[in-house]
């Protein structure tokens, strides 16, 4: 094994043939599989390959490098920009959810938003990192084959550990169009609890509203999406003409015509619409839960 910009490489992913895969590439695997940073480490070869790489990052509950109950997307600035994560443009995506289970259509959405956005970046590589929900119980096998058909992948990589991946993966070795790479889930991966990941999600929230102020929407002139329900806490997002988030909010209080957030926006960008998500976040401690 070597390390990568604090990333342990094992050989197994050295020894990958990256240079003949073609874009778009998705990225599955279960919960603790290392998926997320196998991800890292190969927008970095590929960034070394390609004049400009797109990430996506559908990773809603622990995201490399956006926010938790978001999709984030961004590109590099030019081959060899291997900086994770990209310097380039970048968009955000609002689910409102840590976990795709329940919320299929709006992670759909939002790839399908972030799709577009790299084909208008004209990126030459797309690489998408997934979630590990993968229990057919919970829709995940029927998302991963959404993601599927909304991508049209060149190149599919799977982290497998035993067989947990069969039920997507035997259809996809019979698609001749896709290359599929089976790489066994690394040795060096361990199993973050529960608590383990609450405490990443709520780090995130302190340090991302720790500039926020607080703000009055009139919201009877706004699209709002999907109820009026104006829980203290809740999580909303301010979105712009393009359903592209503005920034993320915490609701505080609200009347008949007006409510109140705890959010950083700057105030750039005219706010078309407020979507509030099923979480609810302790101002206290940033603990999620959801509604």
């Amino acid at each position: 094994m070597m390390n990568q910009n604090d990333i342990v490489i094992p050989d197994t992913w050295q020894a990958l043939d990256v240079a003949g895969w073609r874009s778009p590439i998705l990225i599955f695997g279960a919960s603790d599989s290392g998926k997320s940073t196998f991800a890292h480490y190969l927008y970095g070869r590929l960034a070394a390959q390609h004049d400009k790489v797109a990430f996506i990052d559908a990773d809603i509950g622990q995201s490399s490098f956006g926010l938790p109950a978001t999709i984030v997307a961004a590109v590099g600035q030019g081959r060899g920009d291997c900086g994770f994560p990209p310097a380039g443009a970048r968009r955000v995506s609002f689910v409102g959810s840590n976990t795709p289970a329940g919320n299929i259509a709006a992670v759909l959405l939002g790839l399908y938003r972030m799709k577009r956005f790299a084909l208008r970046e004209k990126a030459d590589a797309v690489l998408v990192d997934t979630s590990g929900l993968i229990d057919p119980l919970h829709g995940g096998v029927d998302l991963k084959w959404a993601k599927v058909e909304l991508f049209r992948p060149c190149t599919v990589v799977a982290l497998t550990r035993e067989r947990e991946l069969e039920p997507l993966l035997s259809p996809l070795r019979h698609l001749p169009d896709v290359n599929l790479v089976e790489v066994p889930v690394c040795d060096a991966v361990r199993p973050r609890t529960t608590e383990a990941r609450r405490a990443y999600r709520a780090a995130c929230y302190r340090a991302y509203f720790a500039s926020a102020q607080r703000l009055p929407l009139v919201y009877r002139q706004l699209a709002v999406f999907p109820d009026l329900d104006f829980t203290p806490g809740r999580l909303a997002a301010l979105e712009g003409r393009d359903g592209f988030v503005l920034a993320l909010a915490l609701v505080e209080s609200a009347n008949d015509t007006a409510v109140w957030l705890r959010t950083p926006w700057s105030g750039q960008g005219q706010v078309m619409a407020l979507r509030l998500g099923n979480l609810r976040i302790d101002m206290g401690t940033y603990q999620d839960t959801r509604l």
